[in-house]
């Protein structure tokens, strides 16, 4: 044994904090709790939506090298998901899922979408842009082939002023799409739709209930633990492939969700 190497065992490789230098989740803070909580978001979008109940899931370090992130925010937002039971770990076992909420329509009546405030009466606040080239596997399989980066961003939508929504964007770019950190503050469906092409758009939108994590209740002005709205949005073009991904976390007593059901066609 030698000082360098008191237990005198062959040193092996130095563990990797980061697994890459483009990491996707930091927008320009620098701040673990925020990029812990868009992976938190990832995670469950991409990994648990496909996984059965019990199945084993990738462990940290697997899920940092998929989503480009340090194995520290990978294990923040893996214990995000264990403390809203979506999860469950057994130590010497792994990780596994839970199982998910169904999905049923409760009545025969179709929902319209009513936002109030309306929409004419908020701004938007940028927190953080980046654009990048390392798109995660399970997000590119979603997107047209030819797509070579993507941006990434978030704002705080104000409704009279006031904190009211949280947004984090996954926009793909072909080869000829410009989208700038302006670009993130202004239309973007104009945008995707005049500048990119893509028309006759469509969404799967899902929406559960979610606590504020300390990153979302510092950002909506609120305290940790307020229950938020938790809406994520799938845009796709009519084929199906995807144009945007956004998730939000929305403060219900500053903006409301109202639905206007009818007997439309179902």
């Amino acid at each position: 044994m030698s000082p360098e190497n008191p237990t005198g065992r062959p040193a092996g490789p130095p563990r990797r904090r980061s697994f890459t230098e483009d990491k996707i989740l930091d927008l320009g803070q620098h701040r673990r709790q925020d990029e812990a909580r868009r992976l938190r978001d990832l995670v469950s979008a991409f990994v648990l939506s496909g996984a059965t109940d019990g199945e084993r899931l990738p462990s940290d370090e697997e899920i940092a090298r998929e989503f480009s992130c340090t194995r520290n925010t990978a294990r923040i937002a893996m214990q995000m998901l264990v403390q809203e039971n979506t999860i469950g770990r057994t130590a010497g076992q792994g990780t596994y899922a839970n199982p998910r909420p169904l999905t049923w329509r409760t009545d025969r009546l179709l929902d319209q979408l009513k936002i109030d405030p309306a929409p004419l009466d908020h701004d938007y606040v940028l927190i953080g842009w980046r654009e990048t080239t390392a798109v995660p596997t399970p997000m590119a399989a979603l997107f047209d082939e030819t797509v070579d980066r993507m941006a990434v961003f978030e704002r705080v939508i104000l409704y009279k002023g006031r904190a009211g929504s949280l947004r984090t964007y996954y926009l793909p770019l072909r080869p000829g799409d410009e989208f700038g950190r302006a670009d993130a503050n202004d239309d973007v469906f104009e945008i995707i739709e005049s500048r990119f092409g893509h028309e006759r758009l469509t969404a799967d939108r899902q929406i559960s209930a979610i606590s504020a994590d300390l990153s979302a209740a510092e950002l909506l002005a609120t305290e940790v633990g307020t229950p938020l709205l938790f809406i994520e949005t799938t845009v796709r073009e009519p084929g199906g492939t995807v144009v945007m991904i956004y998730h939000g976390r929305q403060r219900s007593d500053q903006v409301r969700i109202a639905l206007e059901p009818s007997r439309g066609d179902l």
